[in-house]
């Protein structure tokens, strides 16, 4: 098996990575790409879809139609997306991931849902120049399809065969992707130096820490080499556990360096379009699959302290056996033992809706941290959360497990305890995970599911259970109201 290419010289690689833009002209240069984008895919591109939207396409269909007119703005706003880059368009998908089904299914019209995977792809000849750089056998050991099987914001995927007709998935990051990234996270950074002044306040320091664990995670992003290690301890973590429904696609090592990452093929559906219900499935499937998907995704943020960071349904796919492969390990949390500590003592007050037991944990946390804060403040703050969201009352609320974990960590944050990074990305990713589950089926119950993983992450004592057992009604009723409760 052999594809003849030409390499490209190191003049032009340099070329087609770009010159990079000088730090202190990052956020003016971000502002003009802004500018550029809108004008150029929101205002003349806006344009032309529409003449070509009223003068040629109606001849074959209403123009005026809720379908014709929902796709032209969705083909407007992808546009505009794709132009501004990759992390616009990774911040509209989480946007995606955390809609309500109406929005959802609005979005679904507009078939933003294309932003998971349907991005212009880079030409043939351009991949084949990045593999003869990076791997320069290539050619020997792969068969190289074409046409690639996924285009995602970052990077594309080809189906490659070997000599013993084995198929794997070559990931390519795209070049200029790369170049428009960095350019906006530079911006960021900017941005963050800027404020500096208004990190005086808690609120300040969280949202400057929450931008500068993005920045890097992005950043990383661009390293697939990263992702390969993410992936292969994620495995290790996952090879003494039994009855997964989460599968890890197999790594080539030795075809895997910071632009090109190899790994076995996963064939199925993506979950995307069993959200967005292109692929129909039962009811019986729906709930049988949000319950196995969401448990497995609980499972690596609770007990295993590593965790996928963007579980959105364009990164799982339903394979053939029933399994559910993941992959793109790009971002990764991974809680080290104090943050688990944190989130056991967080865990034992949450499981059991015991008010006084969670100023405890936050005042012990805080001691741990040489920053005594008086109990009578993390009263106070515990007294907002508790008549925000209705916990012990008569009547409880709908309660979301990640909106639980939210605003505690946001409560710290305010009293000054000092929040660990991991903990930032586990309540994102949690978000995501209800988001998914629940866009598989939207009457999961969340908090039969989590229950369980919620009270074995946190190590409960046998005083513990004497506790929960005197008030187990009021806990049931408070986590399983209406069967919808989480």
């Amino acid at each position: 098996m052999s594809f003849k290419a030409n390499r490209k010289s190191e003049a032009s690689l340099r070329k087609r990575f770009g010159t990079p833009i000088p730090q202190y002209f990052a956020l003016a240069n971000e502002f003009i790409q802004i500018g550029r984008s809108l004008v150029a895919k929101g205002g003349l591109g806006a344009s032309k879809k529409l003449s070509k939207f009223l003068l040629v396409d109606s001849a074959l269909e209403s123009p005026f139609s809720e379908k014709r007119l929902l796709e032209l703005v969705g083909d407007i706003i992808l546009d505009l997306f794709v132009d501004l880059g990759p992390v616009y368009g990774k911040a509209a998908q989480v946007a995606m991931t955390r809609m309500g089904l109406e929005n959802l299914r609005y979005a679904e019209k507009l078939q933003l849902d294309r932003l998971y995977s349907d991005w212009p792809a880079m030409p043939f000849d351009e991949v084949s120049d990045i593999l003869d750089d990076e791997i320069p056998d290539w050619h020997q050991d792969f068969l190289v399809e074409p046409h690639p099987i996924g285009v995602a914001s970052m990077a594309q995927v080809h189906t490659a065969i070997d000599e013993d007709g084995m198929e794997w998935a070559i990931k390519v990051v795209k070049p200029q992707a790369r170049k428009r990234l960095h350019e906006t996270l530079d911006a960021l950074q900017q941005i963050v130096s800027l404020v500096k002044p208004l990190e005086v306040t808690p609120q300040g320091r969280r949202i400057a820490k929450e931008i500068r664990g993005l920045i890097a995670a992005l950043r990383n992003e661009t390293n697939l080499l990263k992702e390969k290690e993410n992936l292969q301890k994620m495995t290790g973590k996952l090879a003494k556990r039994k009855n997964q429904v989460v599968r890890l696609p197999k790594i080539k090592e030795e075809f895997c360096t910071e632009s090109v990452l190899t790994i076995e093929k996963f064939t199925g559906v993506s979950l995307a379009d069993i959200v967005s219900q292109r692929l129909s499935l039962s009811p019986v499937q729906r709930k049988s699959l949000a319950k196995k998907v969401l448990k497995d995704l609980l499972i690596q943020v609770f007990e295993l302290g590593l965790f996928h960071g963007d579980p959105h349904g364009g990164n799982l796919i339903l394979l053939d056996d029933g399994s559910v492969g993941i992959f793109d390990w790009g971002l990764t949390g991974d809680l080290s033992e104090s943050d688990r500590h944190f989130v056991s003592q967080i865990l034992k007050a949450l499981v059991t809706f015991d008010r006084e037991r969670l100023v405890s944990a936050l005042f012990e946390i805080s001691l741990d941290h040489g920053q005594e804060i008086r109990r009578e403040d993390i009263n106070d703050e515990i007294d907002l959360i508790v008549a925000d969201l209705g916990i012990g009352g008569e009547k409880p609320k709908k309660v979301e497990m990640a909106l639980l974990f939210e605003k505690v960590l946001a409560s710290a944050d305010k009293l000054g305890i000092p929040i660990p990074e991991g903990l930032l990305l586990m309540i994102k990713s949690l978000l995501t995970i209800e988001g998914l589950a629940r866009g598989i089926d939207p009457g999961v119950s969340l908090g039969k599911i989590a229950m369980p993983l919620l009270w074995r992450a946190a190590k409960p004592q046998w005083s513990d259970v004497v506790e929960i057992s005197k008030n187990l009604p009021r806990i049931a009723g408070q986590w399983l109201h209406r069967d919808k409760a989480m």
